[in-house]
Parts: C-alpha cells; sequence; structure tokens
C-alpha cells in the first residue's frame, strides 16, 4: 500500500512521488503512486483534484487497497511532482468536519442520528433523524456548535483495532472491522471516519443553517460551514443593502416595508384582473353579436391568450356557436363550443394538429394548441374552419 499523506499531513500540497504502476483502459491512464496525498473519496466527501507533472488528475479511486490516478495522457516518468488544488481540498476539510461537529450537537442535544450526508460545492446536507426542527431549535444548535467553533477545540485522528471499538463510545456504530480511522473532536464528539478534516474547530471557521425541508421521515438540513458561510453572508448583506437604499429603509424596517408593499401588489393585482375580467366581458358581448351564423372565427391582433380565454369564457355562456380564436400574439388557438355540438374538439386537434407543426389538445368542447411560427398557426385555424363547416351546414 502506498504512504497516504492526506492523513499524515491533510495540508500538504505539494509532494514528489514515485510511479509504482501505469495502466490504460478505455483511452484513459491510470496511474498508481508510492505515495498521495489525493484523498480517492468517500464517508460523503468527493474526491480530489490537481495536477500529476503538470498533467491534470480527471479523477482518483480506490481498488483493491490502492490508490489509483486518473489522467488523459501517459506519463513516461518514474518520479513525478504531485499539486492538489488545495483550495478545493480545504472547502473539503471545514465541510467535513463541520459535519461531525453539528451532528455531535444534534446527538448530544436531540439523541438523533445522520442516515445520510452529501457534500456539494455550494452547500451540505444531513439527513438527520430528527422528526421536527424548529426554528428555536436550529437557533439553539447553530448557537451551541458555533460556541465549540469559538472554543478551538482540538480534531484528532487515529486508526484502532476492531476489538477496541465497543470501548471508544462512538457517536454512531461502526460497519467495518479493518482500517478503522477514527476522528475525534476532543470532548465533544467520536466516530469512524475516512475522510480528512480541519486540526481544530476554530478552523471551520462559523456554521449556518441555510434551510431543512422533510424527507423520508426525517429532517433534510442544509448547511455551510466556513469560507462559504462567510460567501453567503455576503451575497445575503448585499440583497439586504440593495433592499434598504431602494426602499429607504433600515435592516430592521426592510422586511415590514417589503411585506406591506407586497400585500399592496396583491390588492392592486386582484383589481386589475377584476378589471380586466370585466373589460373582456364587454369585448365579449361586442364579438358574439358580430356572428351571423354558428362559427365564430375571430382573429386577435394585440390582446395576449390569456385575455382571449377569458373572452372564450363569456362567449361560451352566452353564445350557441363553434368558436375559433385566435392570439396572433401568442401564436395559440382556441377551439370551443356550448357542448350542444356533437363536434369533439379534443379528437379534431389530436388527429390534425401535428400535421401543422403545431401541439396542443383538450377535451370534447374546449381545446387549445400552440405553434412556433405563425404560418402554421393560420393555416390550422382555416383549417379548422372549414372542416367545422360539415357539422353547421
Amino acid at each position: 500500500m502506498e504512504e497516504r499523506l492526506y492523513y499524515t499531513d491533510p495540508y500538504i500540497e505539494e509532494w514528489n512521488a514515485s510511479i509504482k504502476e501505469v495502466f490504460q483502459e478505455d483511452g484513459k491512464f491510470y496511474v498508481i503512486l508510492d505515495r498521495t496525498a489525493f484523498f480517492p473519496g468517500g464517508g460523503g466527501q468527493p474526491e480530489d483534484r490537481g495536477v500529476i507533472d503538470g498533467l491534470e488528475v480527471k479523477g482518483v479511486f480506490e481498488r483493491e487497497k490502492e490508490i489509483v490516478h486518473v489522467l488523459e495522457e501517459k506519463l513516461d516518468k518514474t518520479e513525478v511532482k504531485c499539486k492538489l488544488d488545495f483550495s478545493k481540498r480545504f472547502y473539503y476539510m471545514q465541510q467535513h468536519a463541520g459535519e461531525h461537529l453539528l451532528s455531535a450537537v444534534l446527538y448530544d442535544s436531540y439523541g438523533t442520528e445522520n442516515n445520510g450526508f452529501h457534500m456539494g460545492d455550494e452547500y451540505i446536507t444531513i439527513d438527520n433523524s430528527i422528526k421536527k426542527f424548529t426554528e428555536d431549535m436550529i437557533n439553539e444548535v447553530e448557537k451551541m456548535a458555533n460556541y465549540y467553533i469559538y472554543k478551538d477545540i482540538p480534531i484528532i485522528d487515529y486508526f484502532v483495532d476492531y476489538q477496541k471499538i465497543s470501548d471508544l463510545n462512538l457517536r454512531k456504530k461502526c460497519t467495518i472491522q479493518e482500517d478503522i480511522r477514527i476522528v475525534e473532536i476532543e470532548g465533544i464528539d467520536r466516530i469512524a471516519c475516512c475522510g480528512t478534516h480541519v486540526r481544530t474547530t476554530g478552523q471551520i471557521g462559523l456554521i449556518k443553517i441555510i434551510k431543512t425541508e422533510n424527507y423520508k421521515g426525517m429532517t433534510r438540513i442544509y448547511f455551510k460551514c466556513g469560507q462559504k458561510a462567510f460567501q453567503d453572508y455576503q451575497q445575503k448583506h448585499k440583497i439586504v443593502a440593495t433592499l434598504n437604499k431602494n426602499y429607504s429603509s433600515t435592516d430592521k424596517e426592510i422586511l415590514d416595508k417589503v411585506t406591506n408593499e407586497s400585500l399592496q401588489v396583491k390588492l392592486l393585482s386582484k383589481q386589475v384582473k377584476e378589471l380586466k375580467e370585466k373589460l373582456m366581458e364587454f369585448r365579449a358581448k361586442d364579438i358574439i353579436r358580430e356572428v351571423n351564423n354558428l362559427i365564430l372565427f375571430k382573429t386577435f391582433n394585440e390582446e395576449t391568450f390569456e385575455e382571449i380565454q377569458i373572452i372564450n369564457r363569456f362567449i361560451m355562456v352566452k353564445s350557441h356557436s363553434i368558436n375559433i380564436l385566435v392570439s396572433e400574439k401568442d401564436k395559440k388557438v382556441i377551439l370551443s363550443h356550448d357542448g350542444t355540438f356533437e363536434l369533439d374538439c379534443g379528437k379534431i386537434f389530436k388527429e390534425n394538429i401535428s400535421k401543422f407543426q403545431g401541439k396542443g389538445g383538450g377535451g370534447h368542447k374546449h381545446c387549445q394548441g400552440s405553434f412556433l411560427k405563425e404560418e402554421d398557426l393560420n393555416k390550422f385555424s382555416e383549417f379548422l374552419s372549414y372542416e367545422i363547416n360539415k357539422y353547421t351546414t
């Protein structure tokens, strides 16, 4: 087995190594080194990235107790210089240590356990067995986790034999029986883990829960640690500062001002909707007066499809006719009637609209379709007019 530098020195950024083996599969080259700091992924933590002698490492994984590095070009050297993408590594170290600390606080406070852990590039999640996680509980958990961060407690790791596991009082039962590595936040938490972590809780920097949701009878907790939590605060502060400027308010006033304006917008939107409904009712009455036979074929140039739908609703109630209403603006068409005709609107659309490069459908007395080109819309509308004449003669 190679020397795993990510355990002896998780902060290492560059090192020299000898190549033990190189092999090729499916157009890629796989390299095994005598010593490596590239973590192969595991325990919810993604694999590392970096370069080997200037060649980008595309992947890292463990196979038969060997760390395999994936390259797209062949290495002809026997001695190489390796460089880790340490900004990504340190991000993983902060997040992983933060997950241990937050999970320990949840376990200590509520006796709950994690049944899932995912570390993404923007945030991390844990699926915790806690059923109801209120805002007050979230605030208390955050407060305690960050208190431990301020105390800058050492985080240590060591390997143990399986026979000694029962003496360690681990937070979660260990499921492996060899190469057991324990990560311990002194006096706070102890758990088996293969990942990389910062050396003290102080280096986690900050823990902030950003949201929670119910998930398979558990609570999925989204949170950020360290630099990501700081960036999240910067972004949200920028949003609040912009709102304060636009509303001429302070941080304490802005929520009330936004809430009041939102209520006002809802009221105005309701009034506009009611006025539009009334206007479209008058418009429908004018259109009905124009009907000379059982077919009402009307093309609208300026009205939106939403407005045409309102007009159609009034026409279906007030007019005994088959209606073809066309929106040139939105390239859509409605076919409808009051239910007293044998015409099956949905059937005629299903059998014909695709021939005109359109999409749509509906029921017996009402359907609608949409088109990418106005030319296809007009051809289909004319086709409807021609076909429907059969039902009124």
